[in-house]
């Protein structure tokens, strides 16, 4: 494992664009925070600063929903079952986990945070899987590439049941409650669920009340997969905000997918949506998946949504990078984004929102904010989105730590 960089203590980027700000800016670091934000021309700044000549400067992109611990093992099923349905990828992923040591999951699971890195990525949440099928051999292997990339990413693991809360015989619901316990006293400080009344057969609010009693047990905030299906059976998401407010743990729930909020209603979907707003509940958009949720309507409400590159080349998504830009475009595409003010509100998806989800309480491009930036090949946030702009330099606590130019 390789030391983290150290900071240097002092150093400016000048005549750089911001996103949503117009004109040119000179960027100051020390100490690994911004210390000034000044226009072009005013502010003392560092001598000899770097010129961006009018390129675009952001803070690092925040991944809020990655899937790690099983990411890269597409190639170890057949063409048939990457071809098939939900069940037969579940049942495929819980042979393969059977057989994953920590040293395998760690690889695959830094392999895939040294991808996102190159792509602007230092701030990533990851779901992990605890069952009987893998024990805490993935936290464990998660957990070690954390550590591995320490300096450049910091990571976020959420104790995620894949297989489901409860044990119900002859189902495919294979109780993954207790090793979600045993992940929290292994460290992991988010609770997850996998909560989808049209998959499970068990009592989706009995579930939510136990991981919330969980989660005050421990002290931890929660992230759900949430109402995943194209049905309005699925609709748990108006629970899960009540919930959240009788609980205390505005701000501190996550739910991703809520696939099902497009299928009910719009009176339903608008009493949904403010809910999820007054509860303080964050969104994760997973664009992958295509046929997404009321996304417009839930930024236009204030709900805070953020945007996830979710699996990565493994039997449940057989492609992908983890590059926040292409899931940017892609939910710009499905989402029919045409203008820069939708553009710009989403790069906050995995910007500014993210960061929010993740209460990363150091985060943008302010003073006495953490120096975590990337540097694009654009003058602004929508044309970095429309040309897949290339990542010239990446910084980490104001150490470069990937990108080819390097900016001294």
């Amino acid at each position: 494992m390789t030391s983290a960089p150290e900071p240097r203590d002092a150093w400016s980027i000048r005549n750089a664009s911001l996103p949503g700000r117009e004109g040119r800016w000179r960027v100051t670091v020390e100490a690994g925070c911004i210390s000034e934000i000044s226009p072009e021309g005013e502010g003392g700044g560092h001598a000899g600063a770097w010129d961006a000549g009018g390129r675009l400067l952001s803070p690092a992109f925040v991944d809020p929903h990655v899937h790690v611990d099983k990411a890269l093992t597409g190639d170890r099923v057949s063409d048939a079952v990457a071809a098939s349905n939900l069940e037969a990828a579940i049942r495929a992923v819980r042979r393969l986990k059977s057989a994953f040591t920590e040293e395998d999951v760690a690889t695959r699971a830094e392999t895939s945070l040294q991808w996102g890195l190159a792509h602007g990525t230092t701030v990533a949440r990851t779901h992990c899987e605890a069952d009987r099928y893998v024990g805490l051999r993935a936290v464990a292997g998660v957990q070690a590439a954390a550590r591995a990339m320490a300096g450049k990413v910091d990571v976020q693991l959420i104790a995620f049941p894949q297989e489901g809360w409860f044990e119900t015989e002859g189902t495919m619901e294979d109780g993954a409650a207790p090793y979600i316990e045993q992940a929290l006293q292994a460290g992991v400080r988010i609770v997850g669920g996998n909560v989808n009344r049209a998959l499970w057969p068990s009592d989706p609010e009995r579930q939510v009340d136990e991981s919330f009693a969980l989660a005050a047990r421990y002290d931890c905030d929660i992230d759900y997969h949430l109402d995943n299906w194209d049905t309005p059976e699925s609709f748990t998401l108006p629970y899960v905000a009540r919930k959240t407010v009788e609980q205390g743990w505005q701000g501190r729930v996550s739910v991703s997918h809520i696939a099902s909020l497009a299928m009910v209603s719009d009176a339903e979907a608008a009493d949904a949506i403010d809910a999820v707003r007054r509860a303080g509940v964050n969104v994760c958009v997973l664009p992958t998946r295509i046929r997404l949720t009321r996304v417009l309507e839930l930024m236009e409400a204030g709900v805070n949504v953020a945007c996830g590159t979710d699996n990565l080349r493994d039997p449940f998504v057989r492609y992908g990078d983890a590059d926040p830009l292409k899931a940017m475009l892609l939910l710009a595409q499905i989402t029919n984004q045409l203008h820069n003010a939708g553009l710009e509100r989403i790069w906050r998806t995995m910007t500014d929102n993210a960061a929010r989800m993740l209460r990363l309480a150091d985060y943008g491009l302010e003073p006495s904010c953490r120096a975590d930036l990337v540097l694009l090949d654009a003058t602004s946030a929508p044309d970095a989105i429309l040309r897949q702009a290339a990542r010239l330099a990446v910084f980490k606590r104001g150490v470069q730590v990937a990108g080819p130019l390097r900016v001294s």
